[in-house]
């Protein structure tokens, strides 16, 4: 075992926590440091000196990551300890700081987009600020999505009781939500963390319980759920109405890629329909069924290869890695002992997973809750990859670390399929085979079917928006129109609560926070394809690409490193290539 506790270490950040005086310290430098940019920011010209706008520029630059450090700092707090209020506050804190960065940014954004284009020109030719050249590119490319440097500026400060307001109400309502579940030990009080993990339980009678006491415990917040999910639509409606955009430019420019590689996107997924529909009609047939509930999606089905205790799986993740690239097994290794990482299974933890970097110490956290399964050991892959990513964007200047989500999620969901792969290799028998396989399939149908169906579900938002405040009855029958039209009739139930419990629909900064894990999923068996069969040579190759992905586009990247076309749906059908292998395999091992 690697890790020597469940819990991580997050003194080696701030000690003291979040009212300890460090916190307290780096909070008000920080604050100060934003206040004294901010006076430079207001007083720039119309068209300022270029080593003027660069001095701003670059002391924005260095005061980001002071920022990003407290925000996890904050953030993993809360996530850890969902019931105290103390974390909560140091988080609504760092919220005002964000909106005064924010306000920050507005002044030397606008004048890259106004200025003329010979100081443009003269901007770009400082020599302090070349590492910015692509950024300053985007910014000045990105110029039609932006209102006027004062309306921008009150956008920023209304954000903090606006969108912002409305996503921390969701995190509080969440995370204090308690689910009533036996698990086979008599009634318990959960956390939705902890009784969502119990919906992967092998025992059907288990997972259907956990799925209606999850279901009961949502549907007593739903409509204020409905009512945050509301305001955060409709802000963003109003400003992108406002800019004269729909509600998928900005996203899109936010993830780096061109409209023609989503839409492409899209269209692969649905090509794959009939492959899945083999697939949950063969998991039916294994279930004992005629047809899958929601809750048995998630099923385990075959045997275990042995170990999925967070020992095994630690020792698990850091071979395959090895197997591929050391210098990525010396990190997952690093990270696991210096405490990096927080599994606990316990009361009052927030649902879900994240990896949050810690830039001035160059490293990450991962927050995860573990359940002794194959889910928590991907999981553990997955954040892992998030993290070694961060390790190597830590080469670059923070200006280059401008991580699209699209990118974003191809190091993690790289991570989980050399784990996956190699594991494949060591089944001894047909029933661990199964079980691999029908892991494999169940991320397939994930990402092929549950996130398309969220990217649309997320666009019918807005549709619904438009025509008036959103209620809980019109998104529950809008889920389970959706969802049953992508899962093409194979589910007997759907969860209509999806829209309620997902965190992803609530998180203020960005929209439409699910096509990226598609295009990560996708573009990651592209890459893995790549890169594989170089031997010793990937793990430099690999890196180079990870290095690009904080300030190029995704489409330069692919063409330059992969030689692919991302407008191409045969690219993304080059990137299911071994969908339909699996599933006749999976039909012939439950037959």
């Amino acid at each position: 075992m690697y890790a020597p506790t469940l819990t991580w270490d997050l003194d080696a950040i701030l000690p003291g926590g979040p009212v300890g005086q460090a916190f307290e310290a780096e909070y008000l430098g920080v604050k100060g440091a934003l206040e004294a940019i901010l006076v430079r920011a207001e007083a720039l010209s119309a068209d300022p000196h270029p080593a003027v706008l660069a001095g701003v520029l670059l002391d924005l630059e260095r005061v980001g990551p002071r920022l990003d450090q407290l925000y996890t700092f904050a953030g993993c707090h809360a996530a850890a300890d969902a019931v105290s209020e103390l974390p909560v506050r140091a988080e609504a804190r760092l919220a005002a700081l964000g909106a005064m960065s924010g306000r920050c940014w507005v002044p030397p954004r606008d004048r890259v987009v106004r200025m003329p284009e010979a100081s443009f020109e003269a901007l770009l030719a400082e020599p302090s600020i070349a590492h910015m050249r692509n950024m300053l590119l985007s910014d000045r490319k990105q110029g039609r999505l932006r209102l006027s440097d004062k309306e921008e500026s009150l956008v920023a400060q209304l954000a903090q009781d606006g969108v912002v307001g409305w996503g921390s109400l969701y995190d509080v309502e969440s995370g204090a939500l308690e689910v009533k579940l036996d698990r086979g030990n008599g009634v318990e009080t959960l956390s939705a963390g902890q009784a969502e993990q119990a919906m992967w339980a092998p025992a059907r009678a288990v997972r259907e319980r956990a799925f209606h006491a999850v279901r009961a415990a949502w549907s007593t917040i739903d409509r204020r759920c409905a009512t945050a999910l509301s305001h955060i639509t409709g802000t963003r409606l109003t400003l992108n109405d406002r800019r004269g955009l729909d509600e998928l430019e900005e996203p899109l420019v936010q993830s780096r890629i061109a409209r023609s590689t989503l839409e492409a996107i899209i269209a692969a997924c649905r090509e794959a329909q009939p492959l899945l529909s083999r697939y949950f009609q063969a998991k039916a047939r294994a279930v004992g069924v005629p047809r899958l509930e929601w809750y048995d999606l998630g099923a385990p089905l075959g045997e275990e290869l042995g170990g999925v205790s967070y020992e095994a799986a630690q020792r698990t993740i850091v071979h395959q890695f090895d197997a591929f690239a050391p210098g990525m097994a010396g990190f997952a290794a690093r990270a696991l002992r210096e405490q990096w990482i927080e599994v606990e299974d316990r009361p009052g933890k927030r649902a879900g997973g994240f990896c949050a970097e810690v830039p001035l110490l160059m490293q990450s956290r991962i927050f995860m809750t573990w359940a002794d399964n194959d889910k928590s050991a991907s999981t553990l892959a997955h954040e892992l990859g998030h993290a070694f990513h961060n390790e190597v964007l830590f080469e670059v200047p923070a200006a280059q670390r401008r991580l699209p989500m699209t990118l974003a999620e191809t190091a993690s969901t790289f991570a989980e399929a050399l784990v996956r792969e190699a594991s494949r290799a060591q089944a001894q028998s047909p029933a661990q085979r199964l079980r691999l396989l029908d892991g494999a399939l169940q991320d397939a149908s994930a990402f092929l079917c549950n996130i398309p169906a969220r990217f649309e579900l997320e666009r019918e938002l807005y549709r619904l928006r438009r025509e008036g405040p959103l209620e809980a009855a019109a998104l529950r029958e809008a889920t389970t129109r959706i969802y049953s039209e992508w899962y093409a009739g194979q589910l007997a139930s759907v969860d209509d609560l999806f829209w309620a419990r997902k965190l992803h629909f609530y998180i203020p900064g960005i929209a439409f926070y699910n096509y990226p894990y598609t295009f990560g999923y996708l573009f990651a068996n592209l890459v893995y394809a790549h890169y594989r069969p170089q031997g010793a040579a990937a793990e430099a190759g690999y890196r180079r690409l990870l290095r690009r992905t904080g300030d190029e586009e995704a489409e330069v990247i692919a063409r330059e490193e992969l030689g692919l076309d991302l407008g191409d749906v045969a690219t993304w059908r080059k990137a299911m290539g071994g969908l339909a292998d699996d599933v006749a395999e999976f039909e012939a091992l439950v037959q």
